[in-house]
């Protein structure tokens, strides 16, 4: 079997922004370094530094907030996958064993959303600490980390857009990845992460006001639904078989703007303070 080498990120187009993607980054003799994993991973590493820096302004000492995402992480991971693999069952259907192939693009963000915050709130609660502190100091760093992560899904071909042919920026994916060869498309996962990068940076601005008990969070939500809802209406990828007119995950990402709304409006005095001072 043949392993592709690396090509350039862009080659020239005809008014379009035609760009070579590549499953690996670069090579130790025959062994790949994944360019999904690789980009995943330095979203988590980024994210963890973010809430790190976050934890102060919500008064928990960065180690003790440090100890609760590794938690998060893996039943993220769980959670993104198994979210993936319900929404396009038919992929896997007649190979189950490729369920655990994660590296090679596939892993759905609503579903780590959803597990890992399930996961805080039982460790908050049976903690007895403040989950509104801590779902505001992270809700910059899980902008961050997607960020980062739709980089992943750029690189791997994946989440890709439906043909725009007038679109500037359109991209045109190389044979071989799961998006459809020589047709221009909307770059979906690069809008995205330049989308989340930009909510990161008010995010985390409003964090450093001073606490806001939840607020923080239900920014996050309302903004990173918004902004894939609004991706949904030009990806072009099967996202699951369509309700509506649209994919579940255009449901879902509207389920997450009515979660941020409700944060939003629900009573400050029912979100607890923060529980201890940070470290020195």
């Amino acid at each position: 079997m043949t392993i592709p080498r690396p090509r350039p990120w862009f080659s020239p187009g005809k008014g379009l922004l035609s760009t070579k993607v590549w499953p690996e980054v670069f090579f130790i003799g025959p062994i790949g370094l994944n360019a999904y994993g690789l980009l995943v991973a330095l979203g988590v590493f980024l994210a963890l530094g973010s809430l790190k820096r976050s934890a102060k302004f919500i008064g928990w000492p960065p180690r003790k907030a440090l100890d609760l995402a590794f938690w998060l992480i893996i039943a993220g991971l769980i959670g993104a996958r198994l979210f993936y693999v319900i929404f396009n069952w038919p992929m896997f259907k007649g190979q189950p064993l490729t369920i655990l192939a994660y590296w090679r693009g596939g892993l759905m963000f609503q579903g780590a959303l959803f597990l890992a915050t399930l996961t805080a709130f039982i460790l908050i609660r049976r903690q007895k600490l403040s989950f509104g502190a801590f779902s505001d100091a992270v809700a910059p760093a899980l902008a961050l980390g997607q960020s980062v992560g739709r980089l992943g899904c750029y690189a791997a071909g994946c989440c890709y857009g439906r043909p725009a042919p007038d679109f500037p920026l359109a991209v045109i994916f190389p044979p071989g990845s799961p998006a459809p060869f020589g047709f221009p498309l909307y770059p979906t996962q690069l809008l995205e992460s330049l989308g989340l990068f930009t909510l990161f940076w008010g995010l985390f601005a409003y964090l450093k006001r001073g606490p806001a008990r939840g607020r923080v969070f239900g920014l996050y939500l309302v903004g990173a639904g918004s902004l894939r809802a609004m991706m949904e209406t030009l990806r072009g990828d099967f996202r699951g078989e369509k309700i509506w007119g649209q994919a579940p995950t255009f449901y879902l990402a509207l389920t997450a703007i009515l979660a941020g709304l409700l944060v939003l409006s629900w009573p400050r005095k029912s979100l607890r303070p923060p529980s201890f001072a940070p470290d020195n």
